[in-house]
């Protein structure tokens, strides 16, 4: 967006993209963090409801906070109220400080398991970040980390005009899931990917396979077709919880009849069925390496 559009903002400030009434989509750039990128990556919402602006996900460092906060504000004339951490992957959640340390501090909320997740992880994380980012790292600051005081418990329930789940990428490895009620609209964060395949890093298959069985069936009584934003690319169809269920579950199979074939690791993998982006781009042949690795270790003599 131009710097003369707004005001003061970043000459990098990110995008908005309507969705529906008082509903904006902040895109990511496709891929893994780049210094070009500045770690800007994961897919973000906000919504205005009731006198509330409720930001999903923070961004990837305080800066992409204050560049989102600006935009939001020159814009749209929004200043955040709350803001959720979905799971605790460092590019969604380390713009907090740009909104619980503004002038009007904003919420900040997350499931107990996320927030847990973040303190252990978020350190380690912190570093593998600033290493991708090179130059860019600067955006991360000295203290980048706030963890969410605010936390949900159980395995469902509602936050304002939201509903939500918990759901695992691997065993004890939490994700949520949120619904804007009386809309079509999900974001699956952690569990849909539409820029290429899943990302099974630190991803347990059968576990992320089961999860995305259990998201198909949280809408099969919803009154209108569902509509997905996934962590990274552009809104998928409702049918995309099914289509990646079978594509994580599938491929280990596959894995285990080329092994069982005789085929190396080192030959092409195979063209998953379901849409080209399944099979499209760098993770979708990581994805592959991993699967292979997996089940040759499962199947090893021991």
């Amino acid at each position: 967006m131009a710097q003369s559009a707004l005001g003061a903002c970043p000459a990098d400030a990110p995008s908005l993209q309507a969705l529906g009434p008082d509903l904006w989509w902040i895109p990511g750039a496709a891929g893994d963090s780049t210094p070009a990128n500045r770690g800007r990556t994961d897919n973000l919402l906000v919504l205005r409801r009731d006198g509330r602006v409720w930001l999903m996900g923070s961004g990837a460092s305080p800066a992409a906070g204050h560049a989102l906060a600006c935009v939001l504000r020159e814009r749209l004339g929004w200043h955040v109220t709350d803001v959720v951490n979905p799971w605790a992957r460092p590019e969604v959640v380390l713009g907090n400080s740009a909104f619980t340390r503004a002038s009007t501090p904003a919420r900040l909320w997350a499931h107990d398991e996320v927030a847990q997740a973040m303190q252990r992880q978020c350190p380690r994380c912190v570093e593998r970040l600033h290493q991708r980012l090179g130059a860019a790292a600067v955006d991360l600051g000295p203290q980048p980390i706030v963890i969410p005081p605010l936390r949900l418990q159980g395995s469902q329930g509602t936050l304002g005009p939201w509903q939500w789940w918990r759901l695992e990428r691997a065993p004890g490895s939490v994700v949520t899931v949120w619904h804007v009620r009386g809309s079509a609209w999900w974001w699956a964060p952690g569990l849909l990917w539409s820029d290429g395949p899943p990302d099974l890093r630190d991803a347990h298959t059968a576990t992320l396979a089961s999860s995305l069985a259990q998201l198909d069936g949280l809408t099969h009584d919803a009154p209108e077709p569902p509509r997905w934003l996934p962590t990274q690319g552009e809104p998928l169809p409702s049918d995309a919880p099914h289509t990646q269920h079978l594509y994580v579950r599938h491929l280990p199979w596959l894995a285990q009849q080329r092994q069982d074939s005789g085929t190396l690791e080192t030959d092409p993998p195979p063209v998953p069925e379901g849409p080209a982006y399944l099979s499209q781009g760098e993770r979708a042949s990581l994805n592959w390496q991993r699967v292979w690795r997996q089940v040759e270790s499962a199947t090893a003599p021991r």
